[in-house]
Protein backbone atom coordinates (compact mmCIF):
# COMPACT_ATOMS: atom_id res chain seq x y z
CA UNK A 1 0.00 0.00 0.00
CA UNK A 2 1.65 3.11 -1.05
CA UNK A 3 0.17 6.31 -0.27
CA UNK A 4 1.05 10.40 -0.59
CA UNK A 5 2.43 10.04 2.39
CA UNK A 6 4.47 7.40 2.30
CA UNK A 7 2.61 4.50 3.79
CA UNK A 8 4.14 1.33 2.29
CA UNK A 9 4.00 -0.85 5.43
CA UNK A 10 1.06 -1.86 7.73
CA UNK A 11 2.86 -0.61 10.83
CA UNK A 12 3.45 2.53 9.11
CA UNK A 13 -0.06 2.32 8.69
CA UNK A 14 -1.14 1.96 12.60
CA UNK A 15 1.97 4.90 13.80
CA UNK A 16 -0.49 6.83 11.27
CA UNK A 17 -3.48 6.17 12.96
CA UNK A 18 -2.37 6.59 16.67
CA UNK A 19 -0.68 9.64 15.30
CA UNK A 20 -3.92 11.06 13.67
CA UNK A 21 -6.73 9.83 15.90
CA UNK A 22 -8.01 12.78 18.32
CA UNK A 23 -7.98 12.19 22.18
CA UNK A 24 -11.14 12.16 23.61
CA UNK A 25 -14.99 11.20 22.35
CA UNK A 26 -15.90 14.68 21.80
CA UNK A 27 -13.48 14.74 19.05
CA UNK A 28 -14.16 11.37 17.82
CA UNK A 29 -13.37 10.98 13.53
CA UNK A 30 -15.21 8.86 11.25
CA UNK A 31 -13.27 6.00 9.06
CA UNK A 32 -13.22 8.28 5.72
CA UNK A 33 -12.00 11.09 7.64
CA UNK A 34 -9.51 9.37 9.00
CA UNK A 35 -8.71 7.76 6.08
CA UNK A 36 -7.79 11.27 4.33
CA UNK A 37 -5.72 12.53 7.40
CA UNK A 38 -3.45 9.78 7.00
CA UNK A 39 -3.54 9.90 2.91
CA UNK A 40 -4.95 6.86 2.13
CA UNK A 41 -7.81 6.91 -0.61
CA UNK A 42 -11.48 6.20 1.11
CA UNK A 43 -12.01 3.00 -1.08
CA UNK A 44 -13.78 -0.07 0.51
CA UNK A 45 -10.41 -1.97 0.24
CA UNK A 46 -8.31 0.90 1.77
CA UNK A 47 -11.12 1.62 4.59
CA UNK A 48 -11.24 -2.29 5.55
CA UNK A 49 -7.60 -2.34 5.56
CA UNK A 50 -7.84 0.56 8.17
CA UNK A 51 -10.27 -1.10 10.05
CA UNK A 52 -8.05 -3.92 10.65
CA UNK A 53 -5.11 -2.23 11.75
CA UNK A 54 -7.49 -0.57 14.10
CA UNK A 55 -8.81 -3.91 15.64
CA UNK A 56 -4.59 -5.36 15.56
CA UNK A 57 -3.92 -2.01 17.41
CA UNK A 58 -6.98 -2.74 20.00
CA UNK A 59 -4.94 -6.13 20.10
CA UNK A 60 -1.58 -4.45 21.08
CA UNK A 61 -3.45 -2.87 23.94
CA UNK A 62 -4.04 0.57 22.26
CA UNK A 63 -7.03 2.30 23.59
CA UNK A 64 -8.92 3.10 19.99
CA UNK A 65 -13.03 4.27 21.00
CA UNK A 66 -15.62 3.48 18.47
CA UNK A 67 -18.28 6.33 19.02
CA UNK A 68 -22.07 4.67 17.53
CA UNK A 69 -23.32 8.14 18.86
CA UNK A 70 -22.83 11.83 17.99
CA UNK A 71 -19.53 12.67 16.80
CA UNK A 72 -19.08 10.03 15.10
CA UNK A 73 -16.28 7.61 14.61
CA UNK A 74 -12.75 6.71 16.00
CA UNK A 75 -10.95 8.11 18.74
CA UNK A 76 -8.24 7.31 21.69
CA UNK A 77 -10.01 6.82 25.00
CA UNK A 78 -8.82 9.26 27.69
CA UNK A 79 -10.64 7.75 30.61
CA UNK A 80 -12.13 5.11 32.28
CA UNK A 81 -16.35 6.32 31.11
CA UNK A 82 -14.41 6.37 27.67
CA UNK A 83 -13.61 2.98 28.04
CA UNK A 84 -16.47 1.87 29.81
CA UNK A 85 -19.29 3.40 26.79
CA UNK A 86 -16.97 1.76 24.24
CA UNK A 87 -17.08 -1.67 25.85
CA UNK A 88 -21.04 -1.83 26.13
CA UNK A 89 -20.96 -0.99 22.92
CA UNK A 90 -18.75 -3.85 21.45
CA UNK A 91 -20.63 -6.25 24.15
CA UNK A 92 -24.06 -5.29 22.23
CA UNK A 93 -22.87 -5.44 18.56
CA UNK A 94 -21.45 -9.46 20.07
CA UNK A 95 -25.38 -9.94 21.50
CA UNK A 96 -26.97 -8.95 17.95
CA UNK A 97 -24.71 -11.75 16.09
CA UNK A 98 -25.34 -13.63 18.62
CA UNK A 99 -28.87 -13.46 18.22
CA UNK A 100 -28.14 -13.02 14.42
CA UNK A 101 -26.43 -16.24 14.43
CA UNK A 102 -28.89 -18.18 16.35
CA UNK A 103 -31.78 -16.71 13.70
CA UNK A 104 -29.73 -18.20 11.23
CA UNK A 105 -29.05 -21.30 12.35
CA UNK A 106 -32.77 -21.86 13.33
CA UNK A 107 -33.36 -20.96 9.65
CA UNK A 108 -31.05 -23.06 7.92
CA UNK A 109 -32.01 -26.20 9.81
CA UNK A 110 -33.31 -28.01 7.00
CA UNK A 111 -29.39 -27.07 5.15
CA UNK A 112 -27.14 -27.84 8.32
CA UNK A 113 -29.89 -30.94 9.27
CA UNK A 114 -31.12 -32.58 5.71
CA UNK A 115 -32.16 -36.06 7.26
CA UNK A 116 -33.72 -34.41 10.40
CA UNK A 117 -37.61 -34.55 10.18
CA UNK A 118 -39.25 -31.24 10.37
CA UNK A 119 -40.77 -30.47 14.28
CA UNK A 120 -43.70 -28.40 12.73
Amino acid sequence: MVTSLGIDTKEELKTAIVSALPYGKERAIIGKVLANLIGIRATETELRGMRRAIKELRHDRVLIGLSVHKPFGYYLIQNVDELKECMATLKGYCVEAAYARRDLKLAGRALLEPGQLPLM
